[in-house]
Parts: C-alpha cells; structure tokens; sequence
C-alpha cells in the first residue's frame, strides 16, 4: 500500500468517530486527525488491544517498578517518566511512518 493510498484511507472521515477504525489500513498506530497531537491506534486492526496494553505498560511499568523496589527518588522519577515517554513516541513515530509498500 503507497503513502497515497495510506493518506486517502486516512482522511477518509467515515474511518474517525470518538476512535479510529479503519480494517483497509494495515498500521496499528496512526496519525491524529490533527497531526500535531500525536498519535492514535487503529482499533479495526487485530492488535489494537496488545498495543494498547502494552503502551500503557511501558508508560507506568518502570515507575511502577521503582516503587515496587524502593527506589523511588524525584531525580530517578523524572528520568524513568521522561525514558518511558520517549520510548513511546519513539515506536509510535515509527509504527506510524513506516513504509508498507
């Protein structure tokens, strides 16, 4: 599927409503409508879910894991929240903009 073909199903408003379905577009992580927000999953696709878990996993699972071990100090918190976010945009950026053809 070309970057066109992507783009058109994309826009496509019928595919938006309060989330994102679209069974034609093979990513799981899309752009927003406003691109400037980030980014979305395609909850037509059949890993929707597991992304979404997983997402929230690594959003929450290394400070949760700090705590758990006691080693929760403010300077190791905001690394831990700031590693966790750009590992997020990071594989999202890249879900999202990957080539399909």
């Amino acid at each position: 599927m070309t970057r066109n073909d992507l783009e058109r199903i994309w826009s496509t408003p019928g595919n938006w409503s309060l989330v994102y379905r679209c069974e034609q577009d093979p990513r799981v992580i899309v752009p927003r409508r406003r691109r400037w927000m980030g980014w979305t999953i395609n909850f037509a696709h059949p890993l929707a879910w597991p992304v979404l878990i997983l997402s929230i996993l690594i959003a929450v699972g290394p400070v949760l894991l700090l705590l758990f071990l006691r080693m929760l100090t403010p300077a190791l918190l905001l690394v831990t929240v700031a590693a966790s976010i750009a590992a997020l945009v990071a594989l999202s950026h890249w879900e999202a903009s990957r080539s399909r053809e």
